[in-house]
This record gives C-alpha cells, sequence and structure tokens, in this order.
C-alpha cells in the first residue's frame, strides 16, 4: 500500500512539473493595473502601478506585501540604485524617494515640471525624470533640486540613463533625443519610426533597442550609440510592446497585450514567443535580472515570474536515451500551438530552430546546453503566417529535420 501511495505521488509529481508553464503567475494580491518593476537582487524587488500600489517581495515573489506611497497618484516606474535608496515616479508630477527600503516614503516632487512620465537613476544622487512638453530634469542630490532642460515641444515617455552624463528621451512620433554633457546639450536622433516609443534598453553604450506601439511590433536597434537607428524583424502582430527588458547585447526580452511575451538570441534576426499561461493579460512592464529570472507585471494585478529564462522547454525524463531522437510534432497540422518532442543521449549544446518553406529561418526556440534526458517544447507559431514549416534539431555532428503543417 505504502509503494502504490509512493508511485501516485512520484507520477504526480512528474506530471505537474512537466506540464509547468516557464512564466509562473504569482499571487499579488492586488488587482490594480501593475506598470513596472525593479529587483536588486532574485529575491528584493518592488512592483507599483495605479492608486499609488507599492508591492514588495524579499522573497522573489513567493509572497508579495504592501508598502504605503501616501497617494492615490497612478505610479509609473520605480528605480533603486541601492538596497535603500528609491526613486519612484507618477503621475501629476509625483515623485517618492525613500531612504530604507520602501519602509518610508516621502512625497518630494519635482520643480517647474507639470506632468512626470519616467525616471531612471546613475546612483543615490544623480537622476533624470521627463514628462510633458519635452521636459527632463536632472537632480544631483537625490531629489531634493532639480534643473529642467526643455529640449523639445514633444511629449516624453522615456528616459534611459547610460551614465551621469549620457541620458536618451524618447517620446511621440519617434522622437528620441541624446545627451553627453549631462544635460547641457541635447541632440535628436534619426530613428525611422513615426510611432510613441513605449521602452528604451541598451546593454553598453553603443548597443540598445527602443520598441513602439503602432499597428504591429516593431523594435529598433542601435549598436553605435544611436548615430544609427534600424529596424529589426517584427517580434509579432499585437499592437505593440509596452516594456523591453535586455540580457546582452544580443538578447532581448519584450512584453506587451495578449499575455505575449517575445525574446530574440540573435540581436532581433528571428523572435520566438514564449508560453505565458494566459493570453489575455494587458502586460506591461518586464524586468530579466539575468538570464534565467525575470518578472513582468500587467493589469489587474497580473505578476508572472521565470526561473529558466522562459525558454519553453520542460524536461520531461532524466533517463539516457540510447541516442537522438526528433520526434513528429503533435498535433500536425496544428493552429497556433504544437509540441515538439525530443532527447539527448549526452550533456552539450543543443540547437531547436524553425524554417520556411523557403529555407529562411523564422525561430530559434532553443540554442544551450542540455544535459541527458527527453524534452518538450510547446511551440507557439500565433505570429507566423499559415503554410509548411520545418523544424531542425542539432548537436555537435548531430541533425535531424522534420516538417509541419500550420493551418490557420
Amino acid at each position: 500500500m505504502k509503494l502504490k501511495l509512493f508511485i501516485v505521488l512520484q507520477l504526480f509529481i512528474f506530471f505537474t512539473t512537466a506540464v509547468k508553464a516557464d512564466w509562473q503567475a504569482q499571487t499579488s494580491g492586488t488587482t490594480e493595473n501593475l506598470f513596472s518593476s525593479y529587483f536588486i537582487n532574485a529575491n528584493t524587488g518592488w512592483v507599483v502601478g495605479a492608486n499609488g500600489k507599492i508591492l514588495f517581495t524579499s522573497n522573489g515573489g513567493t509572497m508579495w506585501g504592501t508598502q504605503t506611497s501616501g497617494t492615490t497618484q497612478t505610479l509609473f516606474d520605480v528605480k533603486f540604485p541601492s538596497a535603500l535608496n528609491g526613486f519612484i515616479i507618477g503621475s501629476l508630477n509625483t515623485f517618492l524617494k525613500t531612504t530604507n527600503g520602501g519602509i518610508n516614503w516621502v512625497s518630494l516632487g519635482v520643480v517647474n515640471m507639470t506632468s512626470t512620465n519616467d525616471l531612471d537613476f546613475v546612483d543615490n544622487n544623480t537622476g533624470y525624470v521627463c514628462g510633458a512638453d519635452g521636459d527632463v530634469s536632472r537632480t544631483t542630490n537625490g531629489g531634493v533640486n532639480w534643473t529642467k532642460f526643455d529640449i523639445s515641444s514633444t511629449d516624453l515617455f522615456v528616459i534611459e540613463v547610460l551614465d551621469a552624463s549620457t541620458v536618451f528621451a524618447c517620446g511621440i512620433s519617434g522622437s528620441v533625443f541624446k545627451t553627453t554633457n549631462s544635460g547641457a546639450n541635447w541632440v535628436q536622433q534619426v530613428t525611422g519610426s513615426n510611432n510613441y516609443i513605449s521602452s528604451m534598453v541598451f546593454a553598453d553604450n553603443n548597443n540598445g533597442y527602443f520598441t513602439t506601439l503602432g499597428i504591429t511590433e516593431a523594435v529598433f536597434r542601435t549598436t553605435n550609440g544611436g548615430t544609427n537607428w534600424n529596424a529589426v524583424t517584427s517580434p509579432g502582430n499585437t499592437s505593440g510592446l509596452n516594456g523591453l527588458a535586455i540580457v546582452n547585447s544580443s538578447t532581448v526580452y519584450g512584453a506587451g497585450p495578449e499575455g505575449r511575451i517575445r525574446r530574440t538570441t540573435n540581436s532581433g534576426s528571428t523572435w520566438e514567443t514564449q508560453p505565458s499561461g494566459d493570453t489575455t493579460s494587458f502586460l506591461r512592464g518586464i524586468t530579466m535580472i539575468d538570464a534565467n529570472i525575470g518578472f513582468v507585471v500587467g493589469n489587474n494585478g497580473r505578476i508572472l515570474k521565470t526561473v529558466n529564462g522562459g525558454i519553453g522547454i520542460q524536461q520531461i525524463s532524466t533517463n539516457v536515451p540510447a541516442g537522438f531522437e526528433l520526434s513528429q510534432n503533435y498535433p500536425n497540422p496544428f493552429n497556433p500551438v504544437t509540441n515538439i518532442k525530443f532527447s539527448v543521449p549526452k550533456s552539450g549544446i543543443v540547437k531547436l530552430t524553425v524554417y520556411d518553406a523557403s529555407g529562411r529561418e523564422t525561430a530559434t526556440l532553443f540554442n544551450g546546453r542540455l544535459s541527458a534526458g527527453t524534452y518538450n517544447y510547446d511551440f507557439d507559431a500565433s505570429q507566423l503566417a499559415s503554410g509548411i514549416y520545418f523544424y531542425k534539431l542539432e548537436s555537435n555532428d548531430y541533425s535531424q529535420t522534420k516538417k509541419m503543417v500550420l493551418v490557420k
């Protein structure tokens, strides 16, 4: 009897693990719309949202508590340049500061600005905010005093600070302005976009990306600090991505409507859609702490977490197979999700890619090290057109390709 019970328990654990999504929903304790998150490490982070909502976790999101903001304004963004010192920006010139990790938040406001939309800080003292009417303000004493720069007539919604002197400010109509002298002079860059810029991220002073809201998802890339911006392959066909997160110069994540989470590992040449377990939520902000751990926040108190980079792959058996094997996808034909199963006989680098009928690579599903075992990958092809596709498994001297059919 005990043996049967043990077997049933083991099977329950196995199947629960096997079907586990790569982005797990967390219990936020709120139904307020959430806009942004910031983590100082894998355990400690903050989330902000509507009606002055501030959430805090010290255990990687297992539990979320509430911190008192003292305001009912919508909070757009949060930054912690150190463990105790944090800043929050919100609607109607709301600017909050803490020096004790959020136990107390003090309202300071930003002098000479009527509206504030985004902030970024270099350290505990030096930071920038942007807002309506093309205004950017800078502080060098932690928000006590501000110097305002009226750089444009265009409303600005995104500020990205690379260092104390190098800053980007972005807004509507594809507007990007850059300063390299702490705001004394601003130069408008040619972006090739006419849409509202919703997010910008940089891996270093040269390599960066921004995304826009429009008819479809659009991402632009620079490799020379913004001197030139070029559109990369569109991640998908929703109305646009609301947030970007960057791991390195070639690996970028995006979050948007319909529960969409995108990832590229080749600088935007191809994008994968990662299973979020939700096709209805409006996702807003995304944060990647490293290549594996990340958080996404959105409307109605939605918080998602990944601990494997959201790569869409699950190990369903640790038994060592006799050799490599790539199974036929199921179902086939499919619309829009199908399962790909494969076996790996030894630890090594494995690559799983998808090609269209012309041989053009349309998605890199996985490219990394796997241990021996059998794996499943749930491939979401919602961003692809109907047709014949091929999926290919490669590892060292092994390669196999199979055909699948997408019917919409």
